[in-house]
C-alpha cells in the first residue's frame, strides 16, 4: 500500500522573510487523522492538508497526485514522476518508492490573484510504501528520507 501526504502552504510577499518563512520551510510532515476509512478499500491512502481528511481508493496504472506529480505503478513499486510545467505534460521520473521506503518531493510556485496580488505556494508531498498495518498518526515523522527531490525555483516578485 502507498501512503501519500500532501502539505500545501500558501503565503503572500509580506510573509517571505523572517520567522514566518523559517516556520513555513521547517514543515515537512504533519500528523495523519487518527481514525481513517477502511484501508482494505484500496491501494492508496491520500491525505491532503487542505481537505484535512484522508481518502482510500484503488490505484490503476497512473495516479494524479497534483498538477505536477503523478505516481505510476511498477509491479509492487511506485514510480513518482514530476513536471515543472504541467501544461506541457512532460513528466520525468524522480524516484521509485519500494516496500518499506520513504520519499519526499518538495516544490514551490508563484501565482497572482484576480486583483494583481502575488502569492506563493510551497508543496511538500510525502510517500511511504508499507503494509496496511503500518498506518499511524505519526508515520511520516521520520526525519531522514530514502528519496528526496526538491524543485525550489527562485520566486522573485515584480
Amino acid at each position: 500500500m502507498l501512503f501519500i501526504q500532501i502539505i500545501t502552504m500558501k503565503y503572500d510577499k509580506k510573509k517571505r522573510s523572517g520567522d514566518t518563512m523559517r516556520r513555513i520551510n521547517s514543515v515537512r510532515f504533519i500528523p495523519l487523522p487518527g481514525s481513517t476509512a477502511d484501508l482494505s478499500a484500496g491501494d492508496i491512502l491520500l491525505h491532503d492538508s487542505r481537505l484535512r481528511k484522508a481518502r482510500v481508493f484503488p490505484m490503476d496504472e497512473r495516479l494524479r497526485v497534483s498538477d505536477r506529480v503523478h505516481v505510476l505503478r511498477c509491479g509492487d513499486d511506485f514510480r513518482v514522476v514530476y513536471t515543472r510545467r504541467p501544461e506541457q505534460q512532460f513528466f520525468k521520473p524522480v524516484f521509485t518508492v519500494r516496500n518499506g521506503e520513504y520519499g519526499r518531493l518538495v516544490y514551490n510556485e508563484r501565482g497572482v490573484t484576480f486583483d494583481g496580488e502575488w502569492y506563493y505556494i510551497r508543496t511538500t508531498i510525502n510517500f511511504i510504501s508499507a503494509g496496511r498495518n503500518a498506518y499511524r498518526e505519526k508515520m511520516f515523522f521520520r526525519k531522514e528520507t530514502d528519496h528526496l527531490f526538491e524543485d525550489m525555483a527562485y520566486l522573485w516578485y515584480c
